[in-house]
């Protein structure tokens, strides 16, 4: 008889024991706030991720089916410039986008570059916010910076832009805003045309001449 309770006492403390660890390898597998973020979850980001990079292969390739491929039909867009707040179609964005392969070369997605502390370009979900706490990867925000060369002047231009891109179910595009500095793009151009537009006198590369436009050889 007291055989038979010892292996009870056994039993139960080898189940309680699998109940335990049980629990505490599903305490393991969530984030310490107990949200869960699905395989089906995780599958849709990446494939975002994709889009995305297919997006930027249509910029760098010039190749405007291949990135308007990735858009929705009914796409809205923020644009950078400051236009009042203003929502655009997909037909303006086409617009924009035919125009930036008429005007620069090279056009380049350098993700994650600019970020401090961090090298990671695509975030989703939303653990702290004003809004609710989700773990949907609909909307993805993405950071880097594009370079390119301006076709006329081959300046060479920089930009750091933060993206906010609502996918649909079919895993296109659907809402898209984004941030940088046109017009700093703009200033670029022109102080790349100012350094090399200028004639130097007779006197610049001889010894004693400061010439503002080539330091190099002051």
């Amino acid at each position: 008889m007291k055989k038979i309770k010892i292996l009870t006492i056994i039993a139960i403390v080898a189940l309680s024991y699998s109940c335990n660890n049980s629990a505490l390898q599903g305490m393991l597998n969530e984030s310490e706030t107990g949200i869960i973020v699905s395989e089906e979850e995780k599958a849709k980001f990446q494939n975002q991720i994709e889009t995305f990079n297919t997006f930027t292969k249509g910029f760098y390739n010039e190749d405007i089916d291949l990135l308007m491929g990735v858009m929705a039909d009914s796409a809205k867009w923020s644009p950078p410039s400051y236009n009042g707040n203003k929502v655009l179609d997909v037909v303006d964005f086409r617009a924009a986008v035919t125009n930036y392969f008429d005007t620069f070369d090279k056009i380049t997605f350098n993700e994650g570059e600019g970020l401090v502390g961090s090298d990671n370009a695509f975030w989703s979900g939303s653990l702290y916010s004003a809004g609710e706490t989700n773990t949907d990867p609909s909307v993805m925000r993405v950071y880097g910076t594009w370079s390119m060369v301006h076709t006329k002047t081959s300046a060479p231009v920089y930009n750091k832009w933060y993206g906010v891109l609502t996918f649909n179910e079919d895993g296109k595009i659907a809402v898209f805003s984004d941030w940088m500095d046109v017009g700093g793009m703009e200033t670029q151009i022109q102080n790349f045309v100012d350094v090399n537009s200028h004639v130097c006198d007779e006197n610049c590369g001889k010894e004693g001449h400061v010439c503002p436009h080539h330091p190099e050889i002051n």
